[in-house]
């Protein structure tokens, strides 16, 4: 069941008892579920000339606590583990204009900046500015990004490193003794088994972890301080998690900034290697 659904069924219970601004604002949502992911109280308020409580009275009404509930039921049933299946997220292949796709991402890339102005934004960006190495791993169809930024923090410090676990131990996550170590996971439902048990291990051999998720990751939770969760992909079939890529890509450009010219010098150095071996044609 989708947001539209969940809007639409508790609509029709109480259609008949709805005043007129409350069918206003029924009229509105049926036309704009996503309105109650995107869009705030005073928002939708101000779009129907209405007042914010005449809008949570409405919420009331459906049978939800109030706007923190919907959006929370709604976001569960667009964006949760069932709508992950691939035959769930193919059914709804067609559904959305450009204009909720849009408002979709661009909820997801705003989520980012805003982590990014807390302290545990700027924790993580020192774990991986002052370990002595770092190691990246990613589950399933996260191992895309994960290579892709253990490659892109390549260019900016040294010791870091992509492991598998394909000995099936992860031997190259043995620090030397005295060494600071970061692990970084990225995963994203359907989460990978090993993600617990990796984090638990790690933690045992005195290693950070900082864990990249999606909003619905709770394995996490207790097992480091440093989880990054962001909204889950909106409802593309084959998506790409939007909101991940923009942090990782975010987080590259912070670790830069904190590195200073130790990163500068490096990436002058990887250039010149570049020419030497003739990697581009220009």
């Amino acid at each position: 069941m989708h947001d539209v659904e969940i809007l639409t069924e508790a609509i029709a219970k109480v259609e008949s008892q709805l005043t007129h601004k409350e069918r206003r604002i029924a009229a509105y949502l049926q036309a704009r579920p996503d309105a109650v992911l995107v869009q705030s109280n005073t928002d939708i308020a101000r779009t129907l000339n209405i007042s914010p409580m005449t809008l949570t009275r409405f919420y009331r009404k459906l049978g939800f606590a109030n706007s923190a509930d919907i959006r929370t039921q709604a976001m569960q049933s667009s964006f949760g583990p069932e709508s992950y299946r691939i035959d769930q997220r193919f059914q709804s292949l067609n559904r959305g204009s450009d204009d909720e796709d849009l408002e979709l991402c661009n909820a997801a890339v705003r989520s980012v900046f805003d982590l990014r102005t807390t302290a545990l934004w700027e924790e993580v960006v020192q774990l991986f500015t002052k370990s002595d190495a770092i190691s990246v791993t990613g589950f399933q169809t996260m191992h895309f990004l994960a290579d892709g930024f253990y490659r892109r923090l390549s260019y900016m410090r040294n010791r870091v490193r992509m492991i598998d676990g394909i000995d099936g131990v992860y031997a190259d996550l043995l620090p030397a003794k005295g060494e600071n170590v970061t692990l970084i996971i990225i995963d994203t439902f359907r989460y990978g088994a090993h993600g617990p048990l990796l984090t638990s291990l790690a933690r045992e051999r005195g290693i950070n972890v900082v864990v990249i998720a999606d909003e619905f990751c709770d394995w996490a939770t207790g097992l480091t301080p440093h989880i990054l969760r962001f909204p889950a992909e909106t409802r593309f079939v084959l998506g790409m998690p939007i909101a991940i890529t923009t942090a990782l890509t975010l987080l590259l450009q912070d670790v830069g900034a904190a590195l200073g010219e130790s990163a500068s010098l490096r990436m002058k150095e990887l250039s010149k290697a570049q020419e030497h071996f003739g990697l581009f044609l220009e």
